[in-house]
């Protein structure tokens, strides 16, 4: 999980205490991720450099917007590793996770 986390208490217009938590850093992932996006060499299997191909980073989440998809009906931390794998999946695939993703497709 990347940045600090900073959590706020307000009221709303009809006086109900709204709390939001918020990430000083998500603009800054999002837009990295944008940026890889938009320059597909930039993309690479991890472990290229030693001539080895373990895997691929697909995405980087706020931690802000993985507390807010848990919150909104994303079961991302299921104990069940599958459950949680298509959790985070389909978070991905929705409006709000495709800035999360470093390509195009998942």
């Amino acid at each position: 999980m990347t940045g600090v986390l900073k959590s706020e208490f307000h009221m709303d217009n009809d006086m109900k205490l709204v709390h939001t938590i918020t990430q000083p850093t998500e603009d800054i992932i999002l837009a990295r991720n944008a940026r890889l996006r938009n320059n597909p060499g930039a993309i690479r299997d991890l472990g290229a450099q030693s001539g080895e191909t373990w895997g691929r980073q697909i995405a980087s989440i706020p931690e802000n917007l993985l507390l807010w998809a848990s919150r909104n009906g994303y079961d991302i931390y299921n104990k069940d590793a599958d459950i949680r794998s298509k959790e985070i999946f389909r978070f991905l695939q929705s409006d709000k996770g495709k800035p999360c993703l470093i390509g195009e497709k998942i």
